[in-house]
């Protein structure tokens, strides 16, 4: 899952401050309904022109992901479908090096060891319209990545 990445996001609590009804982003309302009624514990929202929509499932507990740090994470990736794209149980990565897509680089940062994220990541912060894969991943495919943070160093 690799792209350069960006600049961490403002992030707020406040849906309403998101911008995500810029036209892109109207299946995320229906996403985020149902991961809601599933019981998460918090919902974070991207307040950029493209937002990355970041639903807390699971907080974690101990040492908090920065930039710099070699991160271990699970995800799985998948298509507007439900299909799953791409999936990994051992993905390690330096943290703001530009190692991942920029979607994933966003949300590890500051999550907790041990927690787990839900992400409707949008074209603009993965790989757009060039897609990826030979048709793994559509062009400007929104991907729904799930990411478990297993290791911090």
């Amino acid at each position: 899952m690799r792209k350069p990445a960006q600049s961490e996001p403002n992030r707020c609590t406040d849906s309403a401050d998101s911008g995500c009804m810029r036209g892109q982003c109207a299946i995320s309302v229906l996403v985020i309904a149902a991961i809601l009624t599933a019981g998460c514990e918090q919902i974070v929202v991207s307040v950029e022109e493209t937002p990355v929509i970041v639903v807390e499932d699971k907080v974690g507990r101990g040492a908090t992901a920065e930039p710099g740090d070699i991160v271990t994470i699970s995800y799985q990736a998948k298509l507007e479908s439900g299909a799953v794209a791409l999936a990994d149980d051992q993905y390690s990565f330096e943290l703001g090096a530009n190692a991942v897509i920029e979607g994933i680089d966003e949300t590890v940062h500051g999550m907790k060891l041990g927690g787990q994220r839900i992400i409707l990541c949008p074209p603009q912060k993965h790989w757009g319209r060039a897609g990826y894969g030979n048709g793994r991943i559509p062009p400007n495919e929104t991907l729904t990545i799930d990411i478990r943070l297993k290791s911090i160093k």
